[in-house]
């Protein structure tokens, strides 16, 4: 009896994304044992972490690099140490912010804002936080002497009604302000690691480790300039200060650098083709058996390299009931369901093959076949 059957939980085929609320990613064998190898003993803790802070910068082609406990750790410990950068000697004051030269961090006040939760955990810095309306003018209006930074959220559907990142950031770098992008989810291509901060010129940006890079759930990482790199370690454990809740354990850091230096050494194409072959398997059943057109796209739901299928349920069937049908199954099948925001109509629904182990597309296919034949019976 293993560890969930134990508790009386139920395994879920995850078909959809690496969600927290599923767990994030499969981690990998090697990414497993190396956790494994580090719980057997103890070592000096900040040694190893500044070696696998080293080790992750080098791989990324950046600066520096901090690991901490997730993309959400990292937003707080980028607007600290942001707001910091020219009043170290108060970092230990977080999250009393009064005494701090710069204290105000820029949010673009674009289509989605509200829906984006994230952005919100910047204030548990003691930060305050400038909506801004998304044009040059309004942005050059917002930039005071109080700016400690601005926060970006790339993604195609973040990214509507303002401007890209590829637009905001030369208007921002030119304005004198510090640029923090939470690129959490933007990940497949390997590139983007490096691209944020060495291309477009961001000074910080944020990935999960937990998602596709498929470390520990409880990793994330933040690369880019090392001053600002410093100062987010200063803040993070294990110093008493604000971020002293954001440790990651020695199993979590060798975890972490072992499954990011396989994502970025394994070739892309072979990946993209390997889900490609599992959805397309998908396609092909699911299609056969109930009728119902498939469509295969080129990336993902959040614009990233990756392909995904998308089903096309017949009325008056849903996606939402789609997966509270294949979620009851033994074992259970998330598939995708789009949120509002994305404008998707209620019958599509996605499939997403980057935690599908092999032979688990039957199930899948399974699962999405039953719940349309028992509902046109």
């Amino acid at each position: 009896m293993d560890c969930y059957e134990k508790l009386h939980i139920k395994r879920i085929i995850n078909a959809s994304e690496p969600y927290t609320n599923l767990g994030g990613s499969l981690m990998e064998k090697e990414t497993i044992e190396a956790m494994a190898q580090a719980a057997g003993s103890c070592v000096e803790y900040e040694k190893l972490r500044d070696a696998v802070c080293e080790k992750a910068a080098e791989l990324t082609g950046n600066e520096a690099a901090f690991i901490t406990t997730g993309a959400s750790a990292g937003l707080e410990l980028s607007a600290a140490a942001c707001m910091s950068l020219d009043s170290a000697g108060n970092l230990d004051m977080l999250p009393e912010t009064s005494a701090f030269s710069k204290n105000e961090i820029l949010v673009m006040d674009g289509d989605v804002l509200d829906i984006i939760p994230y952005w919100r955990l910047t204030g548990l810095t003691g930060a305050k936080i400038i909506r801004v309306k998304p044009d040059v003018a309004s942005i050059k209006a917002a930039v005071c002497e109080r700016t400690a930074a601005c926060m970006l959220f790339p993604a195609s559907v973040y990214e509507r009604g303002i401007l890209t990142c590829e637009e905001l950031i030369p208007v921002l770098k030119e304005e004198g302000v510090k640029v923090i992008v939470d690129a959490a989810a933007q990940l497949p291509p390997a590139s983007n690691l490096w691209y944020y901060t060495k291309t477009l010129g961001a000074d910080l940006a944020i990935f999960s480790g937990g998602k596709h890079i498929k470390g520990p759930q409880s990793t994330g990482v933040i690369v880019g300039n090392k001053e600002l790199i410093d100062l987010c370690k200063a803040a993070a454990s294990p110093n008493p200060g604000l971020g002293r809740a954001f440790k990651t354990g020695k199993e979590e850091l060798a975890g972490f650098i072992t499954a990011l230096e396989l994502f970025i050494m394994e070739e892309e194409e072979a990946r993209f083709k390997r889900q490609e072959k599992q959805l397309l398997t998908i396609a092909r059943s699911v299609s056969e058996k109930t009728g119902i057109d498939t469509e295969m796209l080129r990336q993902g739901r959040l614009g990233t390299y990756q392909p995904l299928l998308h089903l096309y349920l017949p009325a008056p069937l849903t996606a939402k009931e789609c997966n509270k049908y294949t979620r009851n199954l033994t074992p259970g099948v998330d598939v995708g369901v789009y949120p509002p925001e994305f404008g998707m109509a209620e019958n599509v629904v996605f499939v997403n093959a980057y935690n599908l182990k092999p032979g688990q597309e039957e199930a899948v296919a399974e699962g999405i076949c039953r719940y349309i034949l028992e509902a046109r019976r």
